[in-house]
């Protein structure tokens, strides 16, 4: 059986970047969702998808339901990109605000998806270039930003690619790569 297989799906390459690290330091091939690449060979599945208004791409969710059985006897593990924080966020109350997910909170979400030996879940930033928007999202953006955050929109870019590296080398490790 062959070691390991990164797939991911990516709307504006974000996700596709931290997927190609993290390969890297995994030594794993790569393939996008959307092609439905062939796992069965594969002992690793490391799965990656974005996360857009708190939810995964549809084409996660489709590789996931289309490969269900297979990832339910492999080992697994996911990543996601998000603006999302990192750290949990005190609310008005002095508490942890249960209502705002962590990037954390996110990709162990994708792992459940996923229903297959969960070695490993992270999340690595995300990255938003406002000129690069297709016209719904910049929309979509630019209401968020100016009605619930009262700025402008703006761009960031808070990939931590180093991170997605070692991570692949972690996992490597996990396997006995």
């Amino acid at each position: 059986m062959t070691r390991a297989m990164v797939v991911y799906c990516t709307k504006y390459g974000s996700t596709a970047e931290v997927a190609q690290a993290i390969a890297d330091g995994l030594g794993a091939d790569i393939a996008d969702m959307v092609d439905m690449p062939d796992i069965h060979s594969y002992e690793l599945i490391v799965i990656g998808s974005p996360v857009y208004s708190g939810s995964y791409m549809p084409d996660a969710i489709e590789f996931l339901e289309a490969n269900r059985h297979l990832l339910a006897v492999r080992k697994v593990a996911t990543f996601i990109t998000a603006a999302a924080d990192m750290e949990p966020q005190v609310g008005l109350t002095g508490e942890v605000d249960p209502m705002l997910y962590t990037q954390q909170d996110y990709a162990e979400g994708l792992a459940q998806l996923a229903h297959g030996d969960v070695i490993s879940a992270r999340g690595f930033g995300g990255r938003l270039i406002p000129q690069e928007l297709d016209e719904t999202d910049r929309a979509t953006l630019d209401w968020f930003y100016r009605r619930l955050m009262g700025e402008k929109l703006h761009g960031f870019d808070l990939l931590d690619l180093a991170s997605a590296y070692r991570w692949g080398e972690e996992l490597r490790a996990v396997i006995g790569g």
